[in-house]
C-alpha cells in the first residue's frame, strides 16, 4: 500500500500525502468506493485511527480515489490523551477523491466536522486539523453544510472542492470560537453562502473560486478576514462584512486583494460593508455598485475599485503615502511530489527516536547524507508518540543538501531545538509538519544565494540570512530576515513575548496575509529600510499591558510598512498602550488612539 500510496500521490504545488505505511492509516483497506455501498462505519473508523492514537504515534490518512457514500456526519473527535491534533486527511487527488452524503441524510450538520460537538462551550486548542485533496460532495441536503471547519493556531483546508445542495460550503462559525486557520485552493459551488466566518480569531483565504450561492459568497462577522484572489461568480452579494447584533465593536475585519465578482443583474453591491474594510484591485460587473459602506469612506460606484479604506488612512508623518505599499506578490512555488517510493528515506532507520531525550542531530544528518549520495529526494520523521518524551531532539545543526528537497513529519514530526540550514542544495527545499508543539521550536535557516526555502504548517523559528526566496504558509513561528531577503507568509500565528519583536524584517522585503498574534510587547519590528506589508491582524494581549510600556505591536523605524484591517482585543482590559512607534531620520512618533483601523502606512511618497 505504501508503494502505491507515494506513486499515485498528485503533483501539486500544494498538500502532500505520506511514505511508509508504519505512518500511514489507508482508509482504502476499509471501504468499497463503489458510491453504493455505505462507507461511513470504515470512513469513521479510519478518521479515529489517525486523531485517536494514544500512544501510536500520528499517522496521515490517505484516501485512495473513489467515491465514497456516507450517511452521517464524519467526526474528528479529540485523541485519548485529551489534546487535539488532527487529521493529516490527504486524498489520492482532489476530482479523484469523493465523498458523496445521501440525498435526505437525517439529523446530519455536514459532511465532515472538526470538532466533536455542533455547538456549547469549547476551547481554542484544537490543532493541526488539514484537510487536503478531495471533493466533498453534500448532495441534496439543503439544511446541511459541507464543512464545518474548527481549527486553531495551524490547520488548513487546501485544495478541496465542495459542491451540492446545501446550507454553507464552509461553515467556520458554529462553535463560536475558531481559528486562526488558512483555506487555500478551494472551489465552493451552490449552498445558500460559500463561507461563513464568525466569532473567530482570524481566518486566511488563498485563491478561492466561489459560484452559484443562492445568497452570499462570503460573510465575516466578529472576525479578522485576510483574502487574497478570491473569484465569486453567479451569486446575488460576493462579500458581506457585518456585525453581530448592535456590537460594532465585534464588526468584520477584512483586507481582500485581487477579487473578481461577476453575476447577472443583482440588486446588491458586490461588498456590503458595516465594519472595517480594506480592498484592492477589485473587479465587479453585473451588481449595483462595486461596494456599499456605512463608514465615512462611503460606497464605491463603477466596476473597478483601485484601493479603497473604509475609515480612511493613518500615518503618523504627513508626508508618508496615502495608500498600501503594494509590494510584489508571488504564489508558493510549484512543488512536484516524489512519487518513487525508493526515494524516500526514513530518519529513524537511522537511529533518529523520538521517545527518548537523547540528541538526534547526527542520526537525522546521516539520514539526509545517505539521501543525498543516493540522489533521493525525501527524508521523513515518523509521527509524535503518546506521552513523553515524543519528540526528536536536534542540539546541533542540520544541513540539507544535495538531491533533497522535502523534509516531512508523518503526521507531525515534533522537534525541539536545533537548526536546519539549506545552503546551496537543491533549487527548492520544503519543510512540512515539523513543529516543537510548546517547546523550544527548531530554527530552520535559509542561508541560499538562489535556493528557495518553502516552509509549511511548521511550528519554528525562520530565518532568512542569504538572498533565494522564502515562503511561509500555515505557520505558528517567529521570523527574522536580512537584507536582500524577500519572504512571504499566509497565515502566520506569532505568540509569545521577545525582547527584540517576533516577526522582525532588518533590511528585507516582507508579505504577511493573515496573521495572529498574542503576548506582550513588539511583535512586528521593519528597520535597516527593510520594506513590510500586512493584510490582516488579529493581535490580542492575553496579560494586562503596563501604561509605561512602550513596546508597541508594530515598531518602523528608518523603513518602510504598511498595515491594512487591523484589530487588538485585551481580554484583561489593558491593551497595549502604544498601538505603532515609526522613527525616522532620527525622529520618533507613536500611534495611540484606536485599537483598529483599516489602512496605516509608514511610508515616504
Amino acid at each position: 500500500m505504501a508503494d502505491k500510496f507515494i506513486r499515485q500521490a498528485p503533483r501539486i504545488s500544494q498538500g502532500g500525502i505520506s511514505c511508509g505505511s508504519i505512518s500511514c492509516q489507508c482508509a482504502g483497506s476499509g471501504c468499497e468506493r463503489d458510491g453504493i455501498t455505505d462507507d461511513t462505519a470504515a470512513l469513521q473508523n479510519a478518521l479515529d485511527q489517525t486523531c485517536t492514537r494514544a500512544g501510536k504515534g500520528t499517522r496521515i490518512l490517505y484516501l485512495p480515489d473513489g467515491t465514497y457514500r456516507i450517511s452521517q456526519t464524519l467526526v474528528v473527535n479529540r485523541n485519548q490523551n485529551g489534546s487535539g491534533l488532527g487529521p493529516w486527511m490527504y486524498g489520492e487527488s482532489r476530482d479523484g477523491v469523493i465523498i458523496r452524503l445521501i440525498d435526505g441524510a437525517k439529523n446530519c450538520t455536514s459532511v465532515i466536522r472538526t470538532h466533536p460537538t455542533d455547538e456549547g462551550k469549547t476551547s481554542a486548542n484544537w490543532f493541526m486539523r488539514n484537510i487536503r485533496n478531495l471533493t466533498i460532495d453534500v448532495g441534496n441536503n439543503p439544511q446541511t453544510d459541507g464543512i464545518r471547519y474548527m481549527a486553531t493556531n495551524t490547520g488548513m483546508i487546501q485544495n478541496v472542492k465542495i459542491i451540492g445542495t446545501g446550507k454553507n460550503g464552509i461553515n467556520a462559525s458554529f462553535v463560536g470560537e475558531s481559528g486562526p486557520n488558512l483555506i487555500q485552493d478551494v472551489t465552493i459551488d451552490g449552498f445558500d453562502v460559500g463561507i461563513a466566518s464568525a466569532w473567530m480569531y482570524g481566518q486566511t483565504l488563498s485563491r478561492i473560486r466561489i459560484s452559484n450561492c443562492r445568497k452570499t459568497g462570503i460573510t465575516v462577522v466578529a472576525n479578522v478576514m485576510a483574502i487574497e484572489d478570491l473569484e465569486v461568480i453567479n451569486t446575488p452579494q460576493a462579500l458581506f462584512v457585518d456585525y453581530p447584533n448592535d456590537w460594532h465593536w465585534w464588526s468584520g475585519v477584512v483586507s481582500i486583494i485581487n477579487g473578481k465578482f461577476a453575476t447577472t443583474n443583482s440588486q446588491e453591491a458586490a461588498i456590503r460593508n458595516r465594519g472595517i474594510l480594506f480592498a484592492r484591485n477589485i473587479e465587479q460587473s453585473g451588481y449595483q455598485q462595486a461596494i456599499e459602506s456605512s463608514t465615512s469612506a462611503g460606497n464605491v460606484s463603477g466596476k473597478i475599485v483601485k484601493e479603497y479604506s473604509s475609515h480612511g488612512i493613518t500615518k503618523l508623518f504627513a508626508d508618508s503615502d496615502d495608500h498600501s505599499l503594494n509590494l510584489p506578490i508571488k504564489a508558493e512555488p510549484i512543488f512536484a511530489w516524489e512519487t518513487n517510493p525508493k526515494n524516500w528515506v526514513c530518519a529513524n532507520d537511522f537511529g533518529a527516536n523520538n521517545s527518548d531525550r537523547e540528541d538526534d542531530t547526527a542520526a537525522i544528518q546521516k539520514a539526509i547524507d545517505s539521501a543525498a549520495q543516493n540522489q533521493q529526494t525525501v527524508v521523513y520523521l515518523r509521527g509524535a508518540v503518546g506521552p513523553e518524551p515524543n519528540w526528536f531532539t536536534v542540539k546541533g545543526e542540520i544541513r540539507v543538501h544535495g538531491s533533497v528537497r522535502h523534509i516531512i513529519g508523518l503526521g507531525f514530526g515534533r522537534v525541539l531545538g536545533g537548526k536546519w540550514i539549506v545552503d546551496e542544495s537543491a533549487p527548492i527545499v520544503k519543510f512540512q509538519h515539523l513543529d516543537s508543539f510548546g517547546g523550544l521550536p527548531p530554527t530552520l535557516e535559509n542561508r541560499s544565494k538562489k535556493s528557495t526555502m518553502v516552509v509549511e504548517s511548521c511550528g519554528a523559528t525562520i530565518v532568512g540570512s542569504g538572498k533565494g526566496d522564502i515562503f511561509v504558509t500555515d505557520c505558528p513561528c517567529k521570523i527574522r530576515i536580512g537584507k536582500n531577503q524577500s519572504l512571504w507568509a499566509r497565515h502566520l500565528n506569532a505568540e509569545g513575548e521577545d525582547q527584540g519583536s517576533l516577526v522582525r524584517n532588518d533590511g528585507g522585503t516582507m508579505w504577511i496575509l493573515g496573521t495572529k498574534s498574542e503576548g506582550k510587547g513588539t511583535w512586528f519590528y521593519t528597520g535597516n529600510n527593510g520594506k513590510s506589508e500586512i493584510m490582516g491582524g488579529y493581535e490580542y494581549a492575553t496579560q494586562a499591558m503596563e501604561k509605561d510600556d512602550k513596546r508597541a505591536i508594530f515598531v518602523v523605524e528608518e523603513g518602510q510598512m504598511s498595515i491594512a484591517a487591523v484589530r487588538e482585543i485585551s481580554f484583561t482590559g489593558k491593551p497595549h498602550p502604544i498601538k505603532v512607534t515609526e522613527v525616522r531620520n532620527g525622529v520618533e512618533q507613536y500611534f495611540r488612539k484606536s485599537n483598529s483601523w483599516s489602512l496605516f502606512t509608514a511610508s515616504k511618497k
